[in-house]
């Protein structure tokens, strides 16, 4: 390995040790109230090293998010070949993305933080933003199954499945928010997040079907 070589990978180590410290931060303190200094020291490295490679706080917080899409999408990859039609497909989809939101609570937050956060608030550009966002998450393959309806007459053709997939992606977001985040609203309405869940399933399917 020559020298060039070794010093990228010591870079993207540090970078790695950066995110992991950051995560544990976010996760135990908060975002609001955690700080870059709290992540120098639990990385035991100086402040100004985190700023050669964050340059704030959000764009960490961007960084772990990212980190948790591609855990999200290591659990469903295998969706997209399993021998059932789109609309089976898309049901394995959502109950797979509610076992993560359930086993990973603390990275399904950090997912849904994307859905909120302001894209003046970090460095990246636009088009790196987009490809965090919806290269590396699921989105692209809800898209993919989408077509698969399409082509299997299935889920309608008049709405291009692009939409139909981020708008389907989106409306799951709020969902698990509200049932994470409102559990004594929930119980006070007698509902259960699985009722819940499958309610919205249910309209969701009849609703995209052709």
């Amino acid at each position: 390995m020559g020298i060039q070589e070794r010093k990228e990978r010591e870079k993207q180590q540090r970078k790695e040790k950066i995110i992991q410290a950051a995560e544990k931060v976010f996760f135990s303190k908060g975002f609001d109230r955690s700080t870059m200094d709290d992540i120098a020291e639990l990385a035991e490295l100086s402040k100004g090293t985190l700023y050669l490679y964050f340059k704030s706080k959000e764009d960490l917080r961007l960084a772990v998010a990212h980190k948790a899409i591609l855990l999200l999408n290591s659990v469903t990859e295998g969706i997209k070949t399993m021998k059932e039609n789109a609309l089976e497909k898309l049901l394995s989809m959502g109950r797979a993305c509610i076992e993560f939101s359930n086993n990973y609570p603390n990275q399904m937050k950090s997912i849904m933080f994307l859905e909120g956060f302001e894209l003046l608030q970090v460095s990246l550009s636009a088009r790196e933003i987009k490809e965090v966002i919806y290269r590396d998450s699921p989105v692209g393959m809800v898209v993919q199954i989408v077509e698969q309806g399409v082509r299997e007459q299935l889920i309608r053709d008049d709405i291009p499945p692009t939409v139909i997939a981020h708008t389907l992606w989106m409306q799951f977001l709020s969902i698990v928010q509200f049932v994470t985040m409102k559990p004594a609203f929930l119980e006070m309405l007698d509902l259960s997040p699985s009722s819940v869940y499958e309610s919205h399933f249910e309209l969701v399917i009849n609703g995209i079907k052709s």
